[in-house]
C-alpha cells in the first residue's frame, strides 16, 4: 500500500488549524496576515519569567542527561544518546516559555491594532456583552 502524502492544501489546512491551536489570537486576523505578524510576535523580547524557565529548562536537562565518567567507547555512546535525548526534553521544557513570549507578542501586536485594547480582553468584553443579551445563558 503507497503512503499516502497529504495534498498541498491538506497540508496549508493542517498548518493553519495547529497555529490556531497554539497561538488562538489569530482568528481575529486574516490568514495572510498571519506570517507578518507572527514574525513581529517572536521578535518580542523575553520577559524575567521567560528567561528563568528557559534556564531551568536547561539546567534540569542537563543535570538529568549528565554523562557517567566511563569507558571511552561508552562515552562516545553515552553522549550521542544525549544528544538524542536532548532536543525533545529541551522542547518539553523550554518550549512553552517561547510560546510564551510569542502570545504575549500577539498580544501586544493586537492591542495596537485595537487601539490599546489587548485580544484577551476584546474577547471578553464581546462575552459579557453576548452574556448580558442572552437571558438563559449560564453566568
Amino acid at each position: 500500500m503507497a503512503h499516502h502524502r497529504p495534498s498541498n492544501d491538506e497540508s496549508v489546512t493542517i498548518g493553519r488549524r495547529l497555529r490556531l491551536l497554539a497561538y488562538p489570537q489569530l482568528r481575529a486576523l486574516s490568514p495572510n496576515q498571519w506570517e507578518v505578524i507572527l514574525r513581529r510576535a517572536r521578535d518580542t523580547p523575553f520577559d524575567l519569567i521567560e528567561w528563568a524557565g528557559i534556564l531551568a529548562g536547561i539546567v534540569f536537562a542537563a543535570f538529568v542527561l549528565r554523562a557517567d565518567m566511563g569507558e571511552p567507547g561508552a562515552l562516545v555512546v553515552s553522549y550521542l544518546a544525549q544528544f538524542v535525548l536532548a532536543l525533545p526534553l529541551l522542547i518539553i521544557l523550554v518550549g512553552p516559555f517561547y510560546l510564551r513570549r510569542t502570545r504575549r507578542g500577539l498580544d501586544l501586536e493586537l492591542a495596537q491594532r485595537n487601539g490599546g485594547h489587548s485580544w484577551n480582553r476584546t474577547c471578553e468584553q464581546q462575552d459579557d456583552a453576548s452574556s448580558r443579551s442572552d437571558p438563559a445563558r449560564p453566568k
